[in-house]
């Protein structure tokens, strides 16, 4: 079977194989729009993602300065003593579970402080500190 062609004319096979090509590029091109606007929460539809930070660098730091300064004083019995040391080893769970806490109830992607490079956040860090310092 040979195709009989004109001048100019191109094969049907080709124009398929183009028209494929096309359509393949034009679903990449969507699929990488959505992904663009997923990541810059700019998909129509979607909430803007709303952003708070936390220093728990200085949260950390307060807790650690707490438990030493009360096992270094050398007032602290040994039942002080052990209490002391099974909260400073409780405390990264106690940390965590209130810091997801409070994003979800803020609506809000919590960030390090120092995950900010510009641009005003509202900081959450008293928030934290205040749950903790409740149980």
């Amino acid at each position: 079977m040979s195709e009989h062609l004109t001048a100019g004319a191109v094969p049907a096979r080709s124009t398929a194989k183009s028209a494929a090509i096309v359509a393949g590029l034009v679903v990449l091109g969507a699929c990488l729009a959505l992904l663009v606007a997923s990541l810059t929460g700019r998909v129509p539809g979607k909430a803007k993602a709303r952003f708070a930070v936390v220093d728990l660098a200085s949260v950390v730091r307060k807790n650690q300065e707490a438990a030493v300064s009360l096992l270094a004083s050398g007032t602290a019995d040994q039942r002080t003593r052990d209490a002391t040391l099974a909260a400073a080893q409780g405390f990264g769970k106690r940390l965590d579970a209130e810091v997801v806490e409070l994003s979800r109830e803020c609506g809000c992607v919590l960030l390090m402080r120092e995950a900010v490079v510009a641009g005003e956040v509202e900081d959450l860090t008293p928030a934290l500190l205040s749950r903790l310092n409740k149980h």
